[in-house]
C-alpha cells in the first residue's frame, strides 16, 4: 500500500484525529503488505507535516531509513521474540522519547510468540506510558492470546490489487511475461508473488502441473510424472500451491463464475466432486510434509489419488 493510499484508511483518519488506538494488531497472511502497511503507519505516527504521512519530513525519512531512536522493532535477533527481548521492550517502554514526542514499538511475528512472553507484555499493553504506541503484526491471530487481543485494536490489512502487485514485480526487475504467470498463481498476496517471480523453476513447475491436470489419466504414466516430481523436492510447496490455486480457480468457473484457459479446462476435465476432493487431498499432503513423511512415497501417493479422484468422480 503506497503513501497515497494509505492516507484513505481509518487507521490514518484515526492518527490525524488523535483517536489511534495506543495498542494494534496488524494482520494479512502477506508478509509483504504488513511490511508495507506497517511502515506507513509508523511514518504516519512520526511524520511531522498536516498530511501525515508526508514522506519528506525528517520523521518519515527516519523511519524510512529505519534510524529513528524512538521506533524500536522486535525481534531484534531470532525469528521470534523470546524473554530476554521482552524485558528489554518493557524496559526500553518507560524510558523517554529521545527525539520525538512519542515512542513507538513494532513487534514482528507476533502469532509466533509464545504464551509466557505474552503474558508478560499484558501489563504494558493494558496501562502504556503516554503517547507510546505498539503495533503487533501477525499473519494470523490464532495463537495470540485473547486477553492479548482483547486489548488491542484488530486491523485487517488489505490486499495488494493486481496492478499494485505487477507494479512491486516490475521494480524488482521481474520480466512483464513472468510477472504476468505469477500473477495468476499468487492469490494476490505479494509476498507469494516475489517468491515465485524469484524461483527460477516457477515456470517449468506451472508448466508441470497444467499437465497434470491436462494430461495424466491412466496409471502407466505414473513412472513418468513421478521421475519429473522427484526434481522439486525443494520446490514441492510451490507445486502444490499451483495445483491448489488451479483447482480453486476450476471450481470458481463450475459454479458460474469466470476462468482462464487452464480453468475451464479443469473444469471440464473433472467433477464438482472431484475438484472438492482433490482439494482435500492436497491438503492432506501439505499435512505429510511438515511431518517429514518420505518424499518419493508422497509423490507416489499424491499421484495415485489424482488417479483415484478422476475415475471415482467423473464427469458425467
Amino acid at each position: 500500500m503506497d503513501i497515497q493510499k494509505f492516507r484513505q484508511h481509518p487507521v490514518c483518519h484515526d492518527i490525524k484525529n488523535g483517536k489511534l488506538s495506543h495498542s494494534l494488531i496488524l494482520i494479512s497472511p502477506d508478509s509483504y503488505a504488513l511490511e508495507q502497511f506497517s511502515k506507513n503507519l509508523v511514518m504516519a505516527l512520526m511524520c511531522e507535516s498536516e498530511n501525515k504521512p508526508c514522506g519528506e519530513c525528517e520523521g518519515c525519512k527516519k523511519v524510512m531509513h529505519n534510524n529513528n531512536v524512538d521506533v524500536l522493532y522486535y525481534p531484534r535477533s531470532n525469528k521470534t521474540v523470546n524473554s530476554a527481548e521482552i524485558e528489554d521492550l518493557i524496559t526500553n517502554v518507560y524510558t523517554a522519547p529521545y527525539e520525538a514526542d512519542k515512542k513507538v514499538f513494532v513487534i514482528n511475528n507476533a502469532n509466533n510468540i509464545d504464551a509466557i512472553q505474552q503474558n508478560k507484555l499484558l501489563k504494558t499493553l493494558e496501562e502504556p506510558p503516554h503517547n507510546t504506541y505498539f503495533i503487533l503484526i501477525a499473519t494470523d491471530t490464532s495463537n495470540i492470546l485473547q486477553t492479548i487481543k482483547s486489548r488491542c485494536r484488530q486491523v485487517v490489512v488489505p490486499n495488494f490489487t493486481g496492478s499494485e502487485i505487477l507494479q512491486v514485480l516490475e521494480k524488482n526487475g521481474v520480466a512483464p511475461d513472468t510477472a504476468r504467470t505469477v500473477l495468476n498463481y499468487c492469490d494476490k498476496s505479494c509476498s507469494q508473488a516475489l517468491k515465485y517471480a524469484l524461483n527460477e523453476n516457477f515456470s517449468e513447475i506451472v508448466g508441470l502441473v497444467e499437465s497434470l491436470f491436462r494430461d495424466f489419466r491412466k496409471s502407466w504414466q505414473m513412472l513418468d510424472f513421478a521421475s519429473k516430481l522427484y526434481n522439486y523436492n525443494e520446490n514441492f510447496e510451490e507445486v502444490l500451491d499451483v495445483y491448489l490455486n488451479i483447482c480453486a480457480r476450476a471450481l470458481a468457473v463450475l459454479i458460474g463464475g469466470e476462468g482462464d484457459k487452464i480453468a475451464k479446462l479443469v473444469a471440464q476435465e473433472f467433477s464438482l466432486d472431484a475438484i472438492i476432493n482433490l482439494n482435500d487431498v492436497v491438503l492432506k499432503i501439505v499435512e505429510e510434509r511438515k511431518r517429514n513423511c518420505n518424499f518419493n512415497s508422497i509423490v507416489d501417493g499424491f499421484l495415485f489419488k489424482i488417479l483415484e479422484v478422476r475415475h471415482k468422480w467423473p464427469v458425467l
